[in-house]
């Protein structure tokens, strides 16, 4: 069978390599890089305990009060998008308890397996750093300390079975003596994980090249269409053909799927990271700044510091202000961390549903054509159990119950 994916980031390429280790003739087209995208220097966690949808109770709130301070972590941009009130009615609606508690359980049965994925990644010969250390969420103040607890007990209530432990200030400062002390407590999950996301990019590229993929980068899709039973999709100079395509290309996903009369209610939600070496003053452990939702991850040759949520449409360009901003908010939780040498600035834009869950499965009256988007900031935890689940429907029509809630037949 000739399979064709659409999408060289971390989720089109894991779907990719599975499709090609399970006999599918495989080509892989990127508009841009591989890992060029939401892909190339995102906090790289894997992480369980914070796979939840971002429409949750008191989400609204959080973002209008961010938006009236115009340094918040949240930001949009206003422009004629005729589709935006919509989303944003969506979103109002899915962030109920009710709906935020059923999409964290389905999104936890997808991650069921993530740990494991990650290491038969490593044992079937994928090279990627990926470090072990937990993630440390830091509260400043009881109230945070309250919803972590709260956050907890919602996930234990649909089956969350991670090793979880709450650190009060004399522990979490003998630990961590990086960090502030007006820092207060922490919640620390023992199982979570990081990943150096470029490498991991780059290892499962590698990979899926030497078990057959044809990976063809600097190839924008232009059009595809079905003709005799089979897709044809056009690039630049070039027209494939294929029995099944998949389309994993994040936030431009839903653009190519318009050409067919396909709506997927999709934003891109900028994202922004910068990486640099101190002298002092780093964790030793990924943290989350609950606060005002930063994510800073440790590496050997320094910190990246991840976080904000821009709806600016599809530009990627980096602003300097934001970055400003992330790093003012971190250093509230960091104050010795200096960023001497600034190594990257980063941004890419993160596919988002309004519902704040992945779309992917089959698309209803298109035969033969998938998707695999709106991960949102979910895109390293999920991509491998995607894969898994994925392929059984797209190589042998099989539909795992698993994927049922994320159908982009509910739209």
């Amino acid at each position: 069978m000739k399979v064709l994916v659409i999408g060289g980031g971390v989720i089109g390429l894991c779907c990719a390599r599975a499709a090609a280790r399970r006999g599918a003739d495989v080509v892989l087209l990127e508009r841009d890089r591989c890992g060029g995208g939401a892909s190339l220097e995102n906090a790289g966690w894997i992480v369980p305990t914070f796979s939840t949808p971002l429409p949750e109770p008191g989400a609204v709130a959080f973002a209008v009060k961010s938006v009236l301070k115009r340094t918040g972590s949240f930001a949009f941009r206003v422009r004629p998008d005729p589709a935006l009130p919509g989303w944003y009615l969506r979103f109002l609606r899915a962030s109920s308890e009710r709906r935020w508690l059923a999409g964290t359980a389905a999104i936890l049965r997808l991650n069921r397996r993530t740990m494991e994925l990650f290491d038969e990644l490593r044992e079937s010969g994928v090279v990627f750093d990926m470090q072990e250390r937990g993630v440390l969420f830091v509260a400043r103040g009881d109230d945070e300390m309250r919803s972590y607890r709260r956050h907890l007990e919602a996930l234990l209530r649909v089956g969350y079975r991670g090793r979880v432990e709450f650190w009060d200030q004399p522990e979490l400062r003998a630990r961590e003596p990086a960090l502030a002390d007006d820092t207060t407590g922490a919640m620390y999950a023992h199982d979570e994980r990081h990943v150096r996301a470029e490498s991991l990019v780059q290892g499962i590229s590698d990979a899926a090249r030497v078990d057959g993929v044809e990976i063809v980068e600097q190839a924008p899709v232009v059009s595809l269409f079905r003709s005799r039973g089979k897709w044809h999709v056009t690039t630049v100079g070039d027209v494939r053909v294929a029995d099944r395509v998949v389309i994993a290309a994040g936030a431009w996903s839903s653009v190519l799927l318009r050409g067919l009369g396909v709506r997927l209610p999709i934003q891109a939600a900028k994202g922004y990271s910068l990486t640099a070496h101190s002298e002092g003053g780093a964790p030793s452990r990924p943290i989350y700044a609950g606060a005002i939702r930063v994510a800073c991850s440790p590496y050997e040759d320094g910190l990246r510091v991840a976080g904000m949520l821009e709806l600016a449409g599809l530009d990627s360009t980096v602003k300097p202000g934001r970055i400003a901003t992330l790093l003012e908010g971190v250093q509230h939780y960091l104050p010795e961390w200096r960023p001497t040498r600034v190594r990257s600035t980063w941004a890419g834009l993160r596919p988002l549903a309004p519902d704040g869950l992945p779309v992917v499965g089959a698309l209803p009256g298109q035969d033969g054509l998938f998707v695999a988007t709106a991960h949102g900031m979910l895109g390293v935890t999920l991509a491998p159990a995607t894969a898994e689940l994925l392929m059984p429907l797209v190589l042998d029509d099989q539909l795992s119950e698993d994927l049922v809630p994320f159908s982009p037949a509910r739209f």
